[in-house]
């Protein structure tokens, strides 16, 4: 409360208490263990929020789902449906229809 009444007052700016705030955050928060810790549940939250506010580009999850998929044991994904589609199509174009 007093941190209030200070930046209210103008004894300290924002910019003073940015640097603490994050390390505090990064020492309470940062290390993410697994399901059981504590804090797991709001860091799933929050993953959610940073992946609907577009946190992540679509390569690097691209890579953490073939990272997943490969720690619970998924066989390799095949050609996806476009690639299958395409590939019957092209052959459907050879004439022979």
């Amino acid at each position: 409360m007093q941190m209030a009444r200070d930046l209210v007052d103008g004894r300290i700016t924002p910019a003073d208490v940015e640097g603490p705030a994050v390390a505090q955050c990064e020492q309470l928060f940062g290390t993410v263990s697994a399901p059981g810790d504590p804090l797991w549940e709001l860091q799933c939250r929050v993953a959610r929020g940073v992946l609907a506010a577009g946190g992540i580009p679509a390569n690097e999850l691209a890579e953490w789902l073939a990272v997943t998929r490969l720690a619970e044991g998924e066989p390799e994904a095949g050609p996806s449906w476009i690639e299958r589609a395409l590939a019957e199509g092209i052959d459907d174009q050879d004439g022979d229809d």
